[in-house]
């Protein structure tokens, strides 16, 4: 009897853990004032996009550490710069989303990806540490190169127009071309295409072709990386498929597969 006992408290023990851990990506809420508990780090985020978006600074305020407050009213204050300006911030921002957490020194990091209106997109970590019992923003680490390595900027991308979904067509984005034909000028034999690699791509999966030709070896994909790789064209049409495979939002496997044309005259 006893150890059908501890057997079921090691199930529900298990069950618990696996309902508290967090899925991501995880979209970020805006909530109102009154269910800013700052119970966890990620009501604390909530709290600060929500207290921006609102335009409410003492709540903002009441969502930093004391320390950070007090640095960042001197900085505003030497630089002469209304601290309102914060609230612009916010207005740039289409979502946002939490996509890691994890312990860095003294503090919780959540990993955080901005959608701008533009279509650019922001990778940034934000830490966040208790104070007085409660989760706060600190700017503690600020400059921790270790930290800093995990800023990313993704421009706005054209995404292969392959007829995907929105999170499958961001396996695969490009700087250049930024359409699917590409028409060289006279005398042009090569192109440099630029491709961003989504963060959630399966490198392993990835395949090229050049004219029917694997070139595969040219390319090296990587989550949230990106490259320039030159491709010797012949005359008339040539094509270019690259394909790989990532996860989606919702945690299925998929498939993005973009063809682009250049045309040499």
């Amino acid at each position: 009897m006893k150890i059908i006992i501890i057997v079921f408290l090691l199930i529900l023990f298990q069950f618990e853990c696996n309902a508290n851990e967090m899925i991501f990506p995880k979209k970020a809420q805006i909530i109102s004032i009154e269910d800013s508990n700052y119970l966890t780090p990620e009501n604390a985020y909530y709290s600060i996009i929500s207290c921006l978006f609102s335009e409410n600074m003492d709540w903002c305020d009441n969502s930093i550490t004391k320390l950070t407050l007090e640095k960042d009213l001197n900085a505003f204050k030497k630089a002469n710069i209304d601290r309102s300006k914060i609230f612009e911030l916010q207005k740039n921002i289409k979502e946002s989303y939490i996509i890691d957490k994890f312990e860095f020194k003294n503090s919780t990091v959540l990993l955080i990806e901005d959608h701008t209106h533009h279509g650019t997109i922001i990778i940034m970590p934000l830490t966040f540490v208790k104070e007085e019992g409660l989760w706060k923003l600190t700017n503690e680490y600020a400059g921790d190169e270790e930290l800093n390595s995990y800023l990313y900027y993704i421009p706005a991308l054209f995404d292969g127009k392959s007829g995907r979904p929105m999170d499958v067509n961001t396996f695969l984005g490009y700087k250049n071309p930024n359409q699917t034909q590409t028409h060289l000028d006279l005398g042009e034999t090569s192109y440099t295409v630029h491709v961003y690699y989504g963060r959630t791509i399966d490198p392993s999966t990835f395949t090229a072709e050049l004219n029917r030709q694997d070139v595969s070896e040219w390319f090296s994909p990587q989550p949230l990386s990106n490259e320039e790789v030159e491709l010797p064209l012949q005359k008339g049409r040539n094509t270019l498929v690259l394909s790989v495979e990532g996860t989606r939002d919702d945690g299925k496997i998929a498939r993005d597969t973009d063809r682009l044309v250049f045309i040499v005259p």
